[in-house]
């Protein structure tokens, strides 16, 4: 897709061949009578000689009748031979002036998105089928991750800035003790534009055996939030949530037992304050998510084993994904994924959402009432409320007009289209 802006240069009645293409042309400016003023033109200047033949539009004395009058009375300035119609006969006109027009690339804004990656001991202790065919030996969870995050970032390198936030961090251990939750702050991988080098860096390759401890969320969460509050420079932003299971490692508990048998409640908060209060939506996407009530520790001799006891984690994730403002809707609100090829569907998915509808205005228009927006020859409509309709507005209807955003139907086709222009025009008045 390209994206481009038509700029207006508005000022000058030359009419020289300057290679840009012409925009509301009305006529050649060289034929008499056409309201410049010039002797014959129909100017209302109460000259003698202003309704000789030829003064405007061809009609014998059609210019302004009576020497001096220009008040507007029939034959004086009415349309006939001053090019507007407005009695005074000197051209004036209230509608666009020609202008000439350049077309140059419009800069798109880039969206901020850091992965918040489960790297718990389940990722590298569980198996499932990556590719759809029992013939094939499964793969672990995080092989599978590996290889859809190495697949997205790749992919999407120019359209998004990517971080990388792992929970817990590669210095977490196995030990039933605080020491199976560490997180990094800030992110593992900072946001940076062309950052998929720098994220698959940052991160465990498919095949490490270093995916170890608990499923600290609420603190890799909070990290990656924090980063994108920092960065504070107006752009969108948005968190993608990967996760095999429920969360625990609360920073609040008490004793080893709380920290790794309680689900940690303080994850919903998180999440839901930092779409209320910071436009940051999370997506979550669950890792073949059970949607059976976890064992209690005790229960029926049950051992104490790292899994939150007696919770639904498929109604965890679905609340999760509620809260972080994005729900994928359907059987469940969350992006329930049973193999490798499911993973990558998913994230594609929320990728194509979270691309960015918001195009940057450079520079930005001086008549932001006059500008059109156009997608592949077809005129986009512009529109009052972009969560309701579908069409165009500027993302700050007040000003500054530096911004505008495509919404509804006419975002969800920004990716296959071949072109999108915004043009500008000019009032005389």
């Amino acid at each position: 897709m390209t994206l481009l802006v038509s700029l207006a240069a508005c000022g000058s009645d030359d009419t020289k061949d300057t290679g840009f293409n012409s925009v509301g042309d009305t006529g050649s400016e060289s034929d008499s009578g056409d309201g410049d003023g010039d002797s014959g033109d129909g100017d209302g200047d109460g000259d003698p000689g202003d309704g000789d033949p030829g003064d405007g539009d061809g009609d014998p004395g059609d210019g302004d009748g009576d020497p001096g009058d220009g008040d507007g009375d029939p034959g004086d300035g009415d349309g006939d031979g001053d090019g507007d119609g407005d009695g005074d006969g000197d051209g004036d006109g209230n509608e666009p002036i020609p202008c000439d027009v350049a077309e140059a690339e419009l800069a798109p804004v880039v969206p901020h998105v850091v992965l918040v990656l489960d790297k718990s001991g389940s990722m590298l202790q569980n198996t499932w089928d990556h590719d759809a065919d029992l013939m094939t030996p499964e793969v672990t969870r995080w092989k599978s991750l590996h290889s859809v995050v190495s697949l997205v970032v790749n992919s999407f390198d120019d359209q998004f800035e990517f971080g990388a936030q792992l929970y817990p961090s590669t210095d977490a251990t196995n030990e039933y003790n605080a020491n199976a939750c560490l997180v990094n702050a800030p992110p593992d991988v900072t946001v940076a534009a062309n950052n998929a080098i720098g994220v698959l860096l940052g991160i465990p390759t498919g095949n490490s055996q270093n995916i170890r401890g608990g499923t600290p969320a609420a603190a890799g969460m909070t990290s990656a939030i924090d980063h994108l509050i920092d960065i504070d420079d107006g752009d969108p932003a948005a968190i993608i949530l990967v996760t095999d299971g429920a969360a625990n490692c609360r920073t609040d508990a008490v004793n080893e037992f709380q920290r790794f048998e309680n689900y940690d409640p303080n994850l919903l908060g998180i999440v839901a304050d930092a779409f209320n209060d910071f436009a940051i939506p999370t997506y979550v996407v669950g890792i073949d998510i059970s949607d059976v009530v976890t064992l209690v520790t005790g229960a029926n001799g049950h051992p104490p084993d790292g899994e939150p006891d007696g919770i639904s984690p498929f109604n965890q994730l679905n609340d999760l994904a509620i809260a972080g403002g994005k729900p994928k809707g359907g059987d469940e609100d969350f992006y329930q994924t049973q193999n490798e090829i499911e993973l990558q569907a998913a994230i594609q998915a929320i990728v194509d959402d979270a691309a960015s509808c918001t195009v940057v205005l450079d520079p930005v228009p001086f008549f932001p009432h006059l500008v059109e927006v156009v997608m592949d020859d077809e005129d986009v409509p512009k529109v009052d409320d972009c969560d309701t309709e579908d069409g165009w507005t500027f993302t700050n209807p007040n000003g500054p007009y530096e911004t505008l955003e495509l919404c509804g139907t006419w975002c969800d086709a920004v990716p296959n289209a071949q072109l999108v222009k915004a043009e500008y025009f000019c009032d005389p008045g």
